[in-house]
């Protein structure tokens, strides 16, 4: 599972929270299935146990070196993944060659110092990673007294018609947008961040900026997202596809100084000027000109997605579902380690060769049973990228094999392999309004408790940091299986030894299970209702402030003990210096009292780096008093 991008981290307020429900039953009228094809819950045998183990042994060994994008065993994981497809019976796509989906990624890039941002009026040059720093999805490129234009969100097909760029020339000038999107209202009619979709991110604003003209793009953080003020973005944590142009991001300062030149009004005033009409305000900034030189460096890496399909025979057989896990990890200490200047091999055995061998024993299983007698095909594949940010996801979905509306439901297995108290956390199941009646068939029987996962990894919605996401936003219903955190979590030893087999194989069952009910599912329609925004700490995060208190919540507590229980503490944080550790029930922090994670999100998000604040713990069944200074959050 990925470390979200700059909307938070994991790491982000309390590094990741599931607030646990049980599935509810949303539809009785759900479509009946066809009795199953598969062997009863009661026939998963020890075997089966055992394949799981023999495989994640391989797919976690030190001789996989992590599975790190610049590593050779990412290469041997890809080839072991495809021996066991072809050996399964699977065949390759017609629209692929052979079982793989090569494309190239970045290997490393960096900034010149050379690099230049300078205003043609008062010959001010902007300082390089102080007041401007290129983003991940730039090209490089020169510009010279080009004249500027506020594009408001750089989105061209917006919702209802949503265009900024309507009644704008923008050839031959740098565009100016505010990042993320219009707002959304509340029940009480109040601003809220909008749900990210397609057209949210970096690489399509920088689409839409250049395929309207612009020369470059300089995106600015919206001074309403009071969190985000001045916080510039790294070159790797805004990767994407390259637009062509040259594309920054720059301090709210830096715009103001634009604006109040041009028309004596700052960022503040004029983003509230689009967002209180609720529709484009752009314009060209008279007196007001740039000129630039980017200079960035890029090395490419040549990695692959493992494809293959199961061909269904029905009259839909022309139609997909998609079960996927991505097999990537972090090498020895990549970005995203949580494990700082670690240079030792990160095995990943959960994250994620629990679900890459769960995805290759799925496919055994439908193989051998006879379920490709269903009516829809199923697509097996293990993507790559996906700890750098969704890279093969979004790979398989801007050149996919099959047309993306001819896929039916997609099923995400990312971190299977520590089921605790026979649970499996299911994301996404409100993206479809069959989904949760279908859920609970499929269940029947199983030994596996099935709960919503929490708000953020996405809750019933599907958006969250896992391959689901991508999927989600082409408007296609996800599900996702996770079987929790726990402190290994992007450290060097989440390794073969702490896997519950045994719950492995039921969640292999029980997805069987599911897929076999989705490739019968008549078709069903993308549900957003419960997509948000806050999963992650993405955008303002449970409450807005950047504040961190370091711990690792337990996903699977005891239910009856108010409070939020420690798995554990990530290094060099506050909640390490204040001495909490495993075990731990926090209750009370400064003045709130802490009943689950939602009080404890909603606390931090009042607070502010620097905040000297008690915390109020059960340890033994004693109650302990100690203080924390929160921290600011680590991106």
């Amino acid at each position: 599972m990925k470390t979200p991008r700059s909307y938070g981290s994991i790491v982000a307020s309390v590094l990741v929270a599931l607030a646990c429900c049980n599935v509810r039953l949303l539809r009785a009228d759900a479509p009946a299935t066809a009795r199953s094809t598969l062997p009863s819950f009661a026939e998963v045998t020890a075997q089966e146990s055992q394949d799981l183990k023999d495989a994640l042994y391989y797919i976690a060994s030190d001789e996989l070196e992590g599975r790190g994008l610049m590593t050779e065993g990412l290469s041997k994981a890809a080839d072991y993944i495809v021996d066991h497809f072809k050996s399964a019976g699977l065949q390759p796509l017609p629209g692929l060659d052979g079982y793989f989906q090569p494309f190239a990624i970045s290997a490393g890039a960096s900034v010149s110092e050379k690099t230049t941002l300078t205003s043609g009026v008062d010959d001010r040059s902007l300082k390089l990673k102080s007041d401007f720093s290129p983003l991940g999805v730039s090209s490089s490129g020169e510009f010279k007294d080009a004249p500027v234009a506020f594009v408001g969100y750089s989105i061209a097909d917006g919702e209802n018609g949503y265009n900024d760029f309507d009644g704008i020339d923008l050839k031959g000038k740098v565009a100016l947008a505010l990042r993320y999107g219009l707002p959304e209202h509340d029940d009480n009619n109040a601003n809220r961040p909008m749900k990210p979709t397609s057209n949210t991110t970096f690489a399509s604003k920088a689409k839409a900026a250049a395929d309207h003209g612009a020369v470059a793009l300089l995106i600015v953080n919206p001074p309403s997202r009071a969190g985000d003020r001045d916080r510039l973005v790294s070159l790797t944590r805004s990767a994407g596809e390259q637009a062509g142009i040259p594309v920054a991001q720059v301090t709210i300062d830096a715009a103001d100084a634009m604006l109040k030149r041009a028309i004596d009004k700052d960022l503040e005033a004029v983003e509230a000027q689009v967002v209180d009409a609720r529709k484009p305000h752009s314009f060209v900034l008279p007196n007001v000109t740039l000129s630039g030189n980017f200079d960035i460096d890029r090395k490419q890496r040549e990695v692959k997605n493992v494809v293959a399909m199961l061909p269904g025979t029905g009259p839909h057989k022309g139609e997909y579902v998609v079960v996927g896990a991505h097999y990537d990890h972090l090498g020895r200490g990549e970005p995203g380690s949580l494990s700082f200047n670690s240079s030792e091999i990160h095995n990943g055995a959960d994250d994620n060769g629990s679900g890459t061998v769960a995805v290759v024993e799925l496919a055994k299983k439908l193989a051998a049973s006879g379920a490709q007698q269903l009516d829809r095909s199923i697509i097996f594949v293990t993507f790559v990228g996906e700890e750098r940010g969704l890279l093969g996801s979004i790979q398989f979905l801007k050149d996919p094999p099959v047309p993306i509306d001819k896929i039916h439901s997609m099923l995400n297995l990312d971190m299977v392999g520590r089921v605790r108290d026979e649970t499996i956390f299911v994301g996404g199941t409100g993206t479809a309004a069959e989904f949760d009646a279908l859920l609970k068939d499929a269940a029947e029987g199983s030994p596996l408790k099935v709960k919503t996962a929490g708000q953020d990894v996405g809750g019933k919605g599907g958006l969250g940091p896992s391959d689901h996401e991508s999927f989600a936003l082409k408007k296609v219903p996800v599900l996702f299986f996770f079987s929790g955190m726990h402190i290994d979590y992007h450290r060097p030893t989440d390794d073969p030894e702490k896997i519950n087999y045994d719950g492995m194989a039921q969640v292999v069952d029980l997805s069987a299970r599911v897929v076999e009910r989705l490739a019968k599912l008549p078709h069903t329609t993308y549900v957003s209702d419960f997509d948000r925004s806050s999963f992650g700490g993405r955008g303002r995060g449970a409450g807005g402030n950047n504040v961190q208190l370091g711990i690792m919540p337990d996903y699977n507590p005891d239910e009856s003990t108010p409070g939020v229980r420690i798995a554990g503490t990530v290094p060099n944080t506050a909640a390490e210096k204040a001495g909490l550790k495993e075990g731990d029930v926090l209750v009370e922090l400064g003045d709130t009292k802490i009943s689950s994670l939602e009080d404890l999100m909603s606390a931090l998000g009042k607070a502010k780096a620097g905040d000297k604040v008690k915390l109020i713990i059960i340890r033994n069944k004693q109650r302990v008093e100690t203080e924390a200074t929160l921290t600011e959050r680590r991106g």
